[in-house]
């Protein structure tokens, strides 16, 4: 199967939709930055890495989503689109379940 080497920008909260999304996307041979709480998101990254034997496709870059200000979103997506270079797709896959 050809790698199709896209860069991918996934939100996450660590549930087993995003999970799953993003060991389908690192498998298909994407570049893949998970963005959401860090500590979650780690060990998210070690399971997925193991599994399919790579250990620069998948990167982490920590935000808490629940924090209402703008420059800290933007900020977060500076520093993934640094770790990208540039960005094919975006993925939106956090679940937020907090108060409104």
């Amino acid at each position: 199967m050809e790698k199709c080497g896209k860069r991918v920008l996934l939100t996450s909260s660590g549930d087993d939709i995003s999970v799953n999304l993003a060991y389908s996307l690192v498998k298909q041979g994407c570049r893949l930055v998970l963005m959401g709480n860090e500590d979650r998101l780690r060990s998210i990254v070690d399971r997925i890495s193991d599994s399919v034997k790579s250990t620069n496709a998948i990167e982490v870059v920590g935000l808490d989503m629940e924090n209402d200000r703008e420059e800290t979103f933007n900020g977060a997506v500076e520093k993934a689109c640094h770790v990208l270079g540039k960005m094919d797709a975006f993925v939106n896959s956090y679940a937020y379940e907090g108060n409104f």
